[in-house]
């Protein structure tokens, strides 16, 4: 069971330590290290509430579902039909930025010792990569997914490590509320990892002492380590934290620390890739009840169509997928947490502490229309 156990935890913290690190120490730049910091302990909670009610979701409904099956058996044939649009934006969304940062660290990791190594490579071997695994699924990429988190975590370690070592904070200053949705939208984004959950339970053979456990650990992790980096970044970075967290920190740490925030990168996207596409083939074969060949097609195909469609703007799909879509998986998640029957995970929790929750992801989608639009009208 110990063995399950670690591999059930690998696949979820390496599902949720993605691409979405990098973007953090940046995107808290419109409000300050000190509002930014508290944002993420805010939403870490919101999201370990979150997981939780998903969790007891999971135990109670027999059979390996997603939230479009849950919704619907829960709330009705609308709330389905929503959950599963919300659903395909979020795994297709974020499939595109795994791809789109992924090829570019690899690409800058191989660039170190092969300096004509081109991003078009790197975007085939990406490519490969999960051709392969999304065909095989379960044979060998669960084992794969826990030594590539297991690498992660120990190479975020040094990154973190080294900035605080050699970097250095005056002061966590103001709060400044200068853009808060761009912040909102990239730490949901960071932290969210339901859409994992029912093939995280799949993996732990239905313990639901140990699902729990698992939950509410690798929720929390997460987030204390994004805390550490976003921490070490402002430290390490003299003219401020650069968009990708690792170039600002160069004049200070030197060359190398482009290297190891490439291989850490690398880890992050492709952990998070193997973890959210198996989880995206699943629904197509098991609530779309599409074939095995055809889901692992449309799962390895539809990223790089995007790519090559345009979507490159990898800070703009991580704001909005974060904002829009896992904001409104949230609501659809709590709303049917208070259908179910009976909770295991939950028992206490007050319904006033779901209107508070459902508000904040109504401000937080809302907000982000709204900066959406605002983009739409200066065009």
């Amino acid at each position: 069971m110990q063995s399950r156990y670690l591999q059930g935890l690998a696949l979820f913290i390496g599902t949720i330590i993605g691409v979405g690190v990098f973007t953090l120490p940046f995107a808290i730049t419109h409000i300050g290290l000190f509002g930014g910091l508290s944002l993420l302990g805010l939403l870490a909670v919101a999201m370990l509430v979150v997981h939780l009610m998903y969790g007891d979701a999971i135990v109670a409904t027999p059979g390996r579902h997603h939230l479009p099956v849950y919704a619907e058996r829960y709330l009705g044939r609308g709330w389905g039909s929503l959950a599963t649009i919300s659903n395909l934006v979020l795994l297709n969304g974020a499939l595109l930025v795994y791809v789109l940062l992924g090829s570019q660290f690899l690409a800058s990791l191989v660039q170190f010792i092969f300096p004509g190594f081109s991003l078009g490579a790197s975007l085939a071997i990406f490519f490969c990569i999960g051709a392969v695994i999304f065909f095989f699924d379960g044979i060998f990429s669960t084992e794969i997914e826990e030594l590539l988190t297991i690498l992660l975590i120990l190479v975020l370690a040094i990154v973190i490590g080294w900035g605080m070592l050699r970097g250095h904070i005056t002061g966590i200053g103001p709060v400044v509320w200068g853009s808060p949705s761009l912040p909102y939208g990239a730490i949901l984004f960071s932290l969210a990892g339901a859409v994992v959950l029912p093939r995280v339970y799949a993996t732990l053979g239905t313990d639901h002492h140990a699902f729990r456990s698992l939950v509410i650990f690798g929720t929390l992790m997460p987030a204390i380590l994004y805390g550490l980096f976003i921490v070490a970044v402002w430290a390490a970075s003299p003219a401020g934290p650069s968009q990708e967290a690792i170039l600002g920190m160069q004049p200070l740490l030197g060359r190398w620390v482009v290297a190891l925030g490439a291989t850490v990168g690398f880890l992050a996207t492709i952990t998070s890739y193997i973890g959210v596409g198996l989880t995206y083939k699943s629904l197509l074969q098991f609530d779309f009840r599409l074939s095995r060949l055809l889901a692992w097609a449309f799962v390895t195909a539809v990223p790089f169509l995007l790519v090559v469609a345009g979507f490159a703007n990898f800070i703009a799909i991580i704001g909005f997928v974060g904002a829009i879509s896992i904001g409104f998986d949230n609501i659809v998640i709590i709303r049917l947490w208070h259908a179910l029957p009976e909770h295991k995970f939950l028992a206490l929790w007050p319904r006033w502490g779901s209107v508070a929750l459902v508000a904040v992801f109504v401000a937080g989608m809302a907000a982000a229309l709204l900066e959406f639009w605002g983009d739409i009208l200066t065009l």
